[in-house]
């Protein structure tokens, strides 16, 4: 019930969807519709202005420390493909950064091996599992089989901490892990990890630039690629304090 109601309030607090609100409010109200339409393009500008967008993302992302160590263990999260029935084929999206880099950690030897945690965060289930993706990619890019390991039964991020934790427990009780998933969801990540009792370090991923140079175009034009890092701020800004209050 709870993993629902979690969907619903994702859904909730999109942007675009406040923004329907004030624009139905504006219908309705007739004596404060221009005050209502003016708090709307304000409303609109802010969400879609990248420049903005990307400032508050360089805020909340931690920087990315140079690797200095060996670890035991690179986990890595899901949530970055789904699967086209039709041409039976992975689509992998932005965060698929997550991957890519711990198979780059592997070959470079800062991971002896790495683990896949990600099951069908679907309300209704459509059977593809995202960890056995992931681990059958790796494998067709030539990484060992023995050095991949996988949890497929999570639906979000508290699972992924939660089931990842009970078999780093089991098999590497005193191992060192490096927990690899994008910048925006790391904070999250970290604490979900913490509180079922495993230590990592983190290794952000798909990370804003360190320099957002003002230009014509992100001041002033719009962009959805600003609405959707607004998305997903704000889905993680809820998502941890959710998981703080549920603790």
């Amino acid at each position: 019930m709870l993993y629902i109601l979690s969907k619903l309030l994702n859904f909730l607090t999109k942007p675009l969807f406040w923004l329907f609100i004030l624009l139905v409010i504006c219908i309705l109200f007739k004596k404060t519709r221009k005050k209502i339409l003016f708090i709307t393009l304000i409303f609109l500008f802010v969400i879609s202005n990248s420049f903005i967008s990307s400032y508050v993302s360089k805020l909340w992302e931690p920087k990315r420390q140079k690797i200095n160590k060996v670890y035991d263990i690179g986990i890595v999260l899901g949530g970055i493909s789904s699967y086209d029935k039709q041409t039976a084929s992975h689509n992998f999206n932005k965060e698929a950064d997550r991957l890519i880099e711990a198979e780059q950690l592997y070959r470079q030897g800062y991971i002896k091996k790495i683990l896949l945690s990600g099951g069908n965060g679907l309300i209704f289930n459509d059977g593809y599992i995202e960890a056995d993706a992931m681990k059958q990619h790796l494998v067709k890019n030539g990484i060992p089989e023995n050095d991949i390991i996988v949890e497929n039964k999570s639906r979000n991020t508290k699972e992924n901490a939660l089931n990842s934790s009970l078999i780093l427990k089991t098999t590497f009780p005193n191992g060192k892990f490096l927990l690899i998933t994008s910048a925006k969801h790391i904070k999250r990540a970290k604490y979900c990890f913490d509180k079922f009792g495993i230590n990592t370090t983190i290794f952000p991923t798909d990370c804003s630039p360190t320099y957002i140079q003002p230009r014509l175009d992100n001041l002033i034009l719009p962009s959805v690629s600003a609405i959707e890092t607004w998305e997903d701020l704000i889905h993680e800004w809820i998502g941890l304090l959710i998981y703080k209050i549920s603790f």
